[in-house]
């Protein structure tokens, strides 16, 4: 069976919903535990992230099992890597671009707290 990546991110978000659930665990806790927001781990739990390994780990631990548990198992792995990846990056929001800070110009001093 031959897994897009989309359908791949879908699954493991599914996995990790579904252990998150059978622990009680709210996102909101879960998110408590592993340092994270609560947006993040819902874009995770519905497949819209490509999550990095650390951050896998984290959820695993918080939900005490090992990080195979919650990967989707593939049949033919090599099959999934032939493929072309469909994975795009998400945009960082506006929220995340207005944090950014923005380029002092020439001349500016820089405010000192007393």
């Amino acid at each position: 069976m031959y897994l897009t990546d989309r359908e791949y991110l879908e699954m493991l978000g599914k996995a990790i919903a579904t252990r998150r659930k059978a622990l009680g665990f709210s996102q909101l806790d879960l998110s408590g535990i592993i340092g994270m927001e609560v947006p993040n781990l819902s874009v995770i739990e519905n497949g819209k992230s490509n999550p990095q390994l650390l951050t896998l780990l984290r959820i695993a631990s918080a939900l005490d099992c090992n990080l195979a548990d919650l990967l989707p198992n593939l049949s033919r792995p090599t099959l999934f890597l032939e493929q072309a990846s469909e994975y795009i990056p998400r945009k960082h929001s506006a929220a995340t671009k207005a944090k950014s800070a923005k380029p002092k110009q020439k001349g500016q001093q820089t405010k000192r707290k007393k």
